[in-house]
C-alpha cells in the first residue's frame, strides 16, 4: 500500500499562564463544597468546618446549592468567558447574558461529536439535555450540572452563581486577598521564566505534574496557578483548549528574602520524602511505571488517599504522569544536597 501524507500532526501547542484572584475565589467555593477531598488537602478539614460555621446563612444556602448541583464548574468557565478586573465585572458580564449565550457557556464540552447535541439543550430542548447526560453519565459532575441547566434555567443560575461569588468574596476572599495576589504574582513570574528557557510540553510537567503530550484538536494550553486547593491540580477542557488549575510551587508560598527562610523548593522535597509511605510509593515507582489502582493495591490504601501522597511526590517533581501512569523522574534528586548547603552556608 502506497500512502501520500496529507495530513497536518501538531508538534506542540501554546501555553498561557493567567493568574487572578477571581480563579482562586472559584476554587475555593469549588474546594469548600467538595467534603470528600477535605482530610487530603493542605488546610486542613477543620479549617473548611470554620469557614461554614462563619459564613453567614446567605452564603451557605447558595454553597448547599453549589454542592447540590456542581455550579462550581459553572463558575470557571464563565470565568473563561472574557477578562475580568473584578468580581463586579464578572457580574455584570453574566447577568447581560442571555439565556441560550449562557448556557453555551455553562454546558461542559463533551468533544466534537457532542457539539451540535451541545447546541440544542443550549436552546432548551430536553432530549438534547437527556442526550448529553448518558453522554457523561460516569462524570462526577456533569450530570448534576447539565441537569441544573434545564430544571433550573438561565435566570436563577445567573442570581445564584453571580450572588454566591459576591458573598465568598465579601465574606471569605477579601480576608487574604492581598497576599493571595503576591504568591499568585509570584508564581506567574516563575512560570513565565520557564517558558522563555523550556518547551511548553516542560512548563506543563514541570507546573501541572502532568505530561501533556500535542493532541489533535488541541492549540493551546492554560495554565492557572491556584493556593486554596493544595495540592491538588485540577484538569479541564473546553473546544481548542486544554486547562490546568495547579498548584502554586513552595518556592512561590515563601518569600526567599529571610536567608534564614529554606527555599521552598527544598521545603517541597524534604516534605516528600518525610513520609514513610510516599517513600514506599517512589521506590514502587523507581522499579516500573505503575497506574493508580496498581499502586492503591500495593500500598494497600484508598485511593483517595493515594491520590494525596502521589500528588505531593509530583510537586516535588519526583514523579511525573505519563500515558496515565506514574513515573520516577530520575534528575529530580541531582541537586538536593547542593541546594542544602547553600542554604546552610556550607562550601561545596
Amino acid at each position: 500500500m502506497h500512502i501520500f501524507e496529507a495530513s497536518f500532526k501538531r508538534n506542540t501547542y501554546q501555553v498561557e499562564i493567567k493568574a487572578s484572584l477571581l480563579f482562586e475565589y472559584a476554587l475555593g467555593i469549588a474546594a469548600i463544597t467538595y467534603p470528600k477531598l477535605h482530610e487530603t488537602m493542605d488546610k486542613p478539614a477543620v479549617h473548611w468546618r470554620q469557614l461554614r460555621d462563619q459564613a453567614s446563612a446567605e452564603l451557605n444556602r447558595e454553597l448547599d446549592f453549589c454542592q447540590k448541583h456542581q455550579t462550581w464548574k459553572m463558575l470557571l468557565q464563565l470565568l473563561h468567558a472574557g477578562d475580568f478586573d473584578s468580581a463586579a465585572s464578572f457580574s455584570d458580564f453574566v447577568g447581560a447574558l442571555g439565556d441560550v449565550d449562557f448556557n453555551d457557556i455553562v454546558l461542559p464540552f463533551l468533544g466534537r461529536g457532542l457539539s451540535e447535541v451541545r447546541r440544542q439543550a443550549a436552546h432548551g430542548d430536553e432530549a438534547a439535555e437527556q442526550a448529553l447526560i448518558e453522554a457523561c453519565k460516569e462524570h462526577a459532575f456533569f450530570p448534576d450540572m447539565i441537569h441544573a441547566v434545564g430544571h433550573y434555567g438561565a435566570s436563577r443560575l445567573k442570581g445564584h452563581l453571580t450572588n454566591m461569588f459576591r458573598l465568598w468574596e465579601n465574606e471569605i476572599g477579601d480576608r487574604d486577598a492581598a497576599d493571595s495576589k503576591t504568591i499568585l504574582e509570584r508564581d506567574l513570574a516563575e512560570k513565565t521564566a520557564w517558558m522563555r528557557s523550556s518547551s511548553p510540553e516542560e512548563v506543563v510537567l514541570r507546573a501541572a505534574g502532568v505530561e501533556y503530550k500535542p493532541e489533535e484538536g488541541v492549540s493551546r494550553v492554560i495554565l492557572i496557578p491556584h493556593i486554596v486547593y493544595r495540592p491538588w491540580t485540577i484538569e479541564a477542557n473546553m473546544e481548542d483548549t486544554q486547562i490546568y488549575y495547579y498548584p502554586v510551587s513552595e518556592s512561590s508560598m515563601a518569600n526567599d528574602a529571610d536567608p534564614y527562610d529554606p527555599p521552598g523548593r527544598l521545603v517541597q522535597l524534604y516534605k516528600a520524602l518525610g513520609d514513610d509511605k510516599r517513600l514506599r510509593a517512589l521506590k514502587l515507582i523507581s522499579e516500573q511505571k505503575r497506574s493508580l489502582k496498581e499502586l492503591t493495591d500495593l500500598l494497600g490504601m484508598g485511593k483517595t488517599n493515594a491520590h494525596h501522597h502521589l500528588a505531593i511526590l509530583r510537586s516535588a517533581g519526583l514523579v511525573r504522569v505519563q500515558d496515565g501512569c506514574y513515573v520516577w523522574n530520575r534528575g529530580s534528586l541531582d541537586d538536593h544536597a547542593k541546594d542544602l548547603r547553600r542554604f546552610l552556608g556550607l562550601q561545596d
